[in-house]
């Protein structure tokens, strides 16, 4: 059901209820929520988003932008203490996508406040980075959030269960796309192993599933500091590491 919203599940030994903002309500032998980072099905089914995020002080802003590159196989980056600044080919567009540190709480749906926040971390910052944040802020289709970190003793109850980063998201710094398709086949392959016991083929996808994400959820300091580094002299020590790593 395309341009659908789920607004209450109702899940018992057997299945779910689903009951939809419009179509009918309809009974299902298992849900899946795979909606990402701020999940409805995670908030319906287990509690309050706040129970599970932990916000990393770190923000991404990006949006495609079609500027013109001289290679669609580069990633141009600038970094200032504390921000990044990419200019990036992406896939039939070209893309731009802002990465600092801040402490303050932003919601991810106030326009207003997202538009102060980056005029005021960017406003002194060189390079294209007015150029770059003025397309953004005039462009139609944006996308900005928090980095944060999902972080959950269990994915499953009962017969939902979660998947991507609705389950162990590390925005930005979790692969988070690869993480889900992985995810999604370990999900198919317990189920084919056990099609009469979901309970049993849940424990088994979420026991495996684990052994990939924690590594990269406890990677996530090192990863900030490699796109985000704090200080000048962090800049520095970064490019020296991956000049001599062949990296750069």
């Amino acid at each position: 059901l395309f341009d659908e919203m789920i607004t209450e599940l109702h899940a018992d030994n057997g299945g779910v209820d689903v009951i939809f903002d419009r179509a009918a309500p309809h009974r299902f032998d298992l849900v899946v929520g795979a909606d990402g980072i701020h999940s409805a099905v995670r908030r319906m089914t287990f509690g309050p988003e706040a129970a599970f995020a932990h916000h990393l002080g770190m923000y991404v802003a990006t949006a495609k932008l079609g500027l013109p590159m001289e290679r669609d196989d580069t990633v141009i980056m600038h970094n200032e203490p504390g921000t990044a600044v990419a200019l990036h080919p992406g896939t039939g567009s070209s893309g731009a996508a802002f990465l600092f540190r801040g402490a303050a709480r932003v919601d991810h749906q106030n326009a207003e406040a997202i538009e102060q926040l980056l005029k005021q971390t960017y406003r002194n910052v060189g390079w294209r980075a007015q150029e770059l944040l003025s397309a953004y802020l005039a462009a139609d289709d944006t996308y900005f959030d928090s980095v944060t970190r999902i972080r959950m003793d269990s994915w499953s109850r009962g017969r939902v269960t979660l998947l991507g980063d609705a389950a162990s998201c590390v925005s930005l710094f979790g692969d988070g796309s690869s993480s889900a398709m992985e995810g999604a086949a370990t999900l198919v392959a317990s189920l084919n192993a056990s099609p009469n016991d979901v309970a049993t083929a849940l424990t088994r996808y979420e026991s495996a599933h684990r052994a990939t994400t924690r590594p990269r959820q406890r990677g996530v300091w090192i990863a900030s500091h490699l796109l985000i580094p704090r200080s000048r002299p962090g800049i520095a020590l970064r490019n020296e590491a991956l000049r001599l790593t062949g990296r750069r």
